[in-house]
């Protein structure tokens, strides 16, 4: 027994060079193997982690309202209660805020009311003072405000602030400043107030307010939350509003709920599907090359053993003695590659995406790589045990002109036809985008480049006959010997042929697939941001003084800002249809948003909601704008009370600039800075008693304005103030803008416009259009909180900026404005502002230290996105490497076969006069023929399997884009480059070193095939 595993291990140690190239293949298919496994595995909670970390509260918590119970404290308990129920074993936190929004404050603007709570206390870090802890002296609640309320309303510790409270006026006294520890945090999510907090006990609150609402903020923890919590996550989010509507202990009024939460959790899911959709493709092609590469190796081992195999036969050694044998042989060399490999794979993903998930995730590849090893290495040596015992005379020329049975290349493309047709037809996912991947879809892209690489082999045998009739044509042995190696030699080169069809192909389809996820990322990442960067100021209504801008004309002088416009982006309904509403400076669209035309023609976008004759206004010249405001009543008396112009700025908001007329009525209005236009003018006018046939006269503005007219809707229909013909607008030449009122009571105004009628052209989306049978040139009515106006369907188009609803409506932000200037008491504030720039990091670091930590930064980076798909993208490069390094080990197993095999034709070539160089150059004609013409089959394979599948991948991989959006194939050049140019490299480097074999054998004078 000693002396027979003695023989078995010098046997081993005879071909320890075919041994450790094989060895060195199963490193290379272990470790690309355990990478990918692991990237679909592991990467999913990597960015569920990440995602969670990164985006901001808006994003990923959700908030869910309902007005206060009496008893604070008992709804608290109870709404968490509910909450712990439904969440159950998921890793989230609830943070609860007891409120009251836009609370008027004695003497101008609005403050957000807290109540002053230990959960609140704990959140806030004092400036000045104390926390409120009760009532002071003379029965005057105390408070606490934070730094923006302080800035304001000019306020410190020891003042007193009173709210105009629903019913008297709330008296507080101010007993410290505060600011949020880390105004980031989920718990201040929709407590924003451009105007200020106030923090108080509960029952000045309620007096000083309409009533108390309970917010409580769901927020999945980014630490501990993984991939496979998405499921029951989102189900937990999605019926929490209505679990707790059903309760009335935890409220009473049903619940309302507030951010993305949901709709990211669905997202993160739809992006765990799409990995899964596109890893097993590279996976698939691998696994059919490592196990071509293994035959092969196999075959070059048992051709070199073939003699003694005959040997071993004829001293009575059974075949399966000899499998046994060979699978001990080869299970130790794949065992210790193979450990080699996996902890190589595994130091890396440790450093990448983590730990394992599972066992399933550390062992599958090991085991299933060291399984197809073994059984190559066996089975090879069966099939050619056999073939020695029943030919032991076969001629081992090779002639033979097939490489792969037709039978097996039809079987091999209908297979490619079913899966390509579910894929097609149904998508790689079950129905077409649910929550898990269809198996028979998703290796649709792999069973076709396998079929593809079958018909090459299929096509060789004839095509490399058909060459060598052509080179046979002419003289010399230059052209024809070489052809006719390969035509007579075709099983040979099979298996380096299939190799670099699949090598080619895998290359192409990962270029295909990265380089249109990539563009179609940028493109739609850019389109539902609205712009490269975008500030989401938390802040909207309508504005109440000069200070109420955006800053878009401070952001847009940043260093590397070349367009800046504010916008706003709100809900609203048309028809019954609920949509996002958008408005934006249509002028800058094109600046803003460099996307493809095949996405979006923002040129022609542009032009389609730009009215064709703009509201401009007054100009207006340096210094106050000063006017005189007049008014009589033919009976009783009346006053005017108040003045607004309304100024524009040069990035298109309107704001208020009020004042109050002198004794003799003037008015002076001071002009801030930015401000440009005078856009529209309020008198406001009160009559304690009544009055009859009052009328209120202008004068003194800019001569522009000497043609305006009355806005006779934008205080409502009721208003005493209405147009009748020649009483309105200029009177009399005189320049004076006039309105008048048969009666008045109380307090009225009115508003001067420019004359004509502000059209509002507006762009709709396809699938808007659809729902509600809209066609161009029909007008429609737009109700948001923004207001209510009416436009024009100007254009139609897949998708709009700055949101991923699939039905929206964009105008132009100067239009809208003029238009709710003579329908509305009011316009709305900017919300957000869209910033282009060539450089997005820098510019949104700088505007991050510009706006503060009230207001949100994000660029168009993609990065939800690619913190998902990252992993699928870099599996398809590595799993195109590890195919190409596959193909350079098949040629140079077939080299080595080769020179084995026709030892003795270099003999006789020299004897005929051919020279070493003249047999190398030979030889390496062969190889490059035929590795050329795999590669070009390759390449055509490639780029069928990216036409057919590469679009709908990278469609399904960008979840965040809108479904109405086309793809455009593209390709990543680069990836695409360096990757040919390295394969090349690597078998010119081999072809060079089988020419300098050739050579040496050449060189041997004492070879004698009798003495081998």
């Amino acid at each position: 027994m000693r002396a027979r595993g003695a023989f078995w291990l010098q046997r081993s140690r005879a071909h320890a060079g075919t041994l450790i190239a094989t060895g060195l293949v199963v490193v290379v298919v272990a470790a690309l193997a355990s990478v990918m496994t692991g990237l679909a595995f592991r990467s999913p909670t990597a960015a569920v982690h990440a995602t969670l970390a990164a985006e901001p509260a808006a994003v990923t918590s959700l908030a869910l309202e309902s007005s206060a119970l009496p008893d604070l404290a008992a709804q608290d308990t109870e709404v968490r209660r509910t909450l712990g129920a439904r969440f159950a074993g998921l890793p989230v936190a609830v943070a609860a805020t007891f409120s009251a929004p836009s609370v008027p404050v004695h003497g101008g603007r609005s403050a957000l009311l807290l109540v002053s709570g230990d959960d609140l206390r704990q959140r806030v870090s004092l400036t000045q003072g104390r926390w409120p802890s009760g009532e002071a002296a003379g029965g005057v609640q105390e408070a606490a405000v934070d730094a923006a309320f302080a800035r304001f309303h000019s306020v410190g510790v020891g003042d007193r602030v009173v709210l105009d409270g629903p019913a008297a006026p709330v008296t507080v006294v101010v007993t410290g400043v505060w600011r949020p520890a880390h105004p980031s945090a989920p718990a201040w999510f929709g407590l924003t107030s451009g105007d200020g907090r106030i923090a108080l006990p509960a029952a000045a609150a309620s007096a000083a307010s309409d009533g108390i609402v309970g917010r409580w903020v769901v927020t999945p923890d980014a630490r501990r939350t993984v991939a496979a919590d998405l499921p029951r996550l989102h189900n937990a989010l999605a019926g929490a509003a209505a679990e707790l509507s059903g309760h009335s202990a935890a409220g009473s009024s049903p619940f309302s709920t507030s951010g993305d939460a949901v709709a990211t959790v669905a997202a993160m899911q739809r992006s765990v599907v799409a990995l899964h959709a596109v890893i097993p493709v590279p996976l698939a092609v691998l696994a059919a090359c490592s196990a071509i590469a293994l035959v092969l190796l196999a075959q070059l081992l048992a051709g070199a053993r073939r003699v003694e195999t005959r040997l071993l036969r004829s001293r009575g050694v059974t075949i399966p003695a000899l499998a046994g044998a060979t699978a001990i042989e080869s299970g130790l060399v794949a065992l210790v590659a193979t450990a080699i490999g996996t902890i190589a794979a595994q130091l890396v993903l440790l450093v990448t995406t983590g730990p394992p998930s599972g066992a399933l995730d550390l062992l599958l590849p090991p085991v299933l790589t060291i399984a197809v090893a073994i059984a190559a290495a066996t089975l090879t040596v069966v099939f050619s045990a056999r073939a020695a015992s029943e030919s032991p005379g076969a001629v081992e020329a090779g002639r033979g002109r097939t490489a792969v049975s037709a039978g097996l290349t039809v079987l091999a493309v209908i297979a490619a036809a079913v899966t390509l047709w579910r894929f097609v037809a149904f998508g790689p996912t079950v129905g077409g985008g649910a929550d898990t991947i269809d198996p028979t879809g998703v290796v649709a892209p792999a069973a076709v480049l396998c079929a593809i690489a079958l018909i090459g082999l299929l096509l060789f045998g004839p095509a490399s006959a058909a060459v060598e009739r052509i080179a046979g044509a002419g003289r010399g042995v230059a052209g024809v010997l070489p052809a006719r190696q390969v035509g007579r030699g075709v099983a040979l080169f099979a298996g380096p042929v299939a190799l670099i069809v699949l090598a080619v192909g895998s290359l192409t389809f990962a270029a295909g697939y990265a380089g249109t996820f990539g563009g179609f990322l940028r493109d739609s990442a850019l389109l539902v941001n609205g712009a490269p960067v975008r500030v989401d100021l938390g802040i909207g209504g309508s504005p109440h003084g000069p200070s109420d801008v955006s800053g878009a004309d401070r952001l847009g002088r940043l260093p590397g800002v070349t367009a800046a416009s504010p916008a706003v982006v709100d809900d609203g309904t048309v028809a019954d249809t609920d949509v996002a509403v958008v408005a934006a400076n249509a002028s800058t669209l094109p600046a803003l948003l460099p996307v493809g035309g095949y996405l979006l023609d923002t040129a022609a976008l542009s032009r389609g909601i730009t009215p064709p004759k703009p509201v401009e206004g007054a100009s207006l010249a340096a210094g106050d704008l000063r006017a005189t405001v007049a008014v009589r009543a033919a009976g009783g008396s009346a006053t005017v009370v108040g003045a607004t112009a309304w100024l524009a700025t040069a990035t298109g908001e309107v704001v208020p600039v009020g004042a109050v007329p002198a004794a003799d009525g003037s008015v002076a209005f001071a002009v801030p800075a930015g401000a440009s236009r005078l856009v529209a003018v309020d008198v406001t006018a009160e009559s304690v008693d009544g009055a009859d046939d009052v009328t209120v006269a202008l004068t003194g503005l800019p001569a522009a304005t000497a043609g305006w007219v009355q806005a006779p809707s934008a205080f409502g229909a009721g208003s005493p103030f209405q147009p009748d013909g020649a009483a309105t607008g200029a009177s009399g030449g005189s320049g004076a803008l006039t309105a008048r009122a048969a009666s008045l009571t109380g307090d009225s105004g009115v508003r001067f416009v420019p004359p004509g009628d502000a059209a509002l052209p507006l762009a709709v989306t396809t699938a808007l259009a659809q729902d509600d049978s809209l066609q161009l040139g029909q007008r429609i009515e737009v109700r948001s909180p923004l207001g209510d106006v009416q436009g024009t369907v100007a254009t139609i188009v897949p998708a709009l900026p700055g949101t991923t609803a699939e039905r929206a409506v964009l105008a132009d932000l100067p239009a809208l404005t003029a238009v709710l200037l003579r329908t509305s008491a009011s316009v709305p504030r900017a919300s957000s502002v869209w910033l282009a720039t060539d450089d997005p990091a820098a510019v949104a670091a700088a505007t991050r230290a510009d706006v503060g930590s009230e207001a949100t930064v994000t660029t168009a980076s993609g990065a939800f996105v690619a913190r998902f798909l990252g992993g699928a993208v870099a599996s398809t490069w590595l799993g195109a490497a590890g195919c190409a390094l596959l193909a350079v080990a098949a040629v140079a197993a077939a080299i080595i076969a080769a020179l084995r095999r026709r030892r003795g034709e270099v003999v006789v070539l020299r004897a005929v006069g051919l020279s070493g160089r003249q047999q190398a150059w030979a030889r390496r004609l062969e190889v490059i023929g035929v590795a050329c013409a795999a590669g070009v089959f390759g390449l055509l394979g490639g780029i069928v399997v990216v036409l057919l599948v590469g679009n709908t991948l990278a469609r399904l991989s960008v979840v965040t884009a809108p479904a109405t959006l086309s793809v455009q194939g593209r390709v990543d050049p680069l990836g695409m480059a360096v990757g040919a140019v390295a394969l090349a490299a690597a078998l010119a480097v081999a072809v060079w070193g089988y020419g300098v074999a050739v050579r040496r054998q050449a060189a041997d004078t004492a070879y004698r095939e009798e003495t081998r």
